[in-house]
């Protein structure tokens, strides 16, 4: 786990990165920032654990942002035409509905995996108590 001094640095390197991107590529940038809005404001925001739902948020939208970003490096001519590309209602949609995917798998796997291990634990418990009466009535104890 970071230290406090391990997420300072963390956020003054990516604050120096980020200055450099919008310094060299504005245009870029400004799609970067448009894809990742959301999912920045989710993990700052987040009030769980290690920030579980942001990371996983975030994850799930930089996966969905890597086509528009690679189409907006070679087509882009500029900043209005990076941003139109960017805020394309279907490029807008698929990036929400990825955001949406990673925070739904992040609060309703766990969910998911613990009625498979109750539901695994009762027929296991089921199978038992039946072999225990098969053996009781066997050797005829009580």
């Amino acid at each position: 786990m970071l230290s406090r001094l391990g997420i300072a640095l963390l956020l003054v390197t990516a604050g120096i990165g980020g200055g450099v991107l919008i310094a060299t590529v504005p245009d870029i940038a400004a799609a970067v920032i448009v894809l990742q809005l959301p999912g920045v404001l989710l993990w700052l925001f987040d009030p769980t654990p290690r920030k579980a739902v942001g990371r996983t948020v975030l994850l799930f939208q930089a996966a969905a942002s890597m086509r528009p970003l690679v189409s907006i490096w070679y087509e882009c001519d500029g900043l209005r035409q990076c941003v139109g590309m960017v805020t394309d209602v279907r490029t807008i949609l698929i990036v929400v509905l990825f955001c949406g995917v990673g925070f739904v798998l992040t609060l309703g796997l766990p969910i998911i995996v613990k009625l498979i291990d109750d539901r695994r634990t009762k027929l296991r418990h089921d199978r038992l108590t039946a072999e225990r009466k098969r053996l009781t009535d066997e050797w005829e104890l009580s």
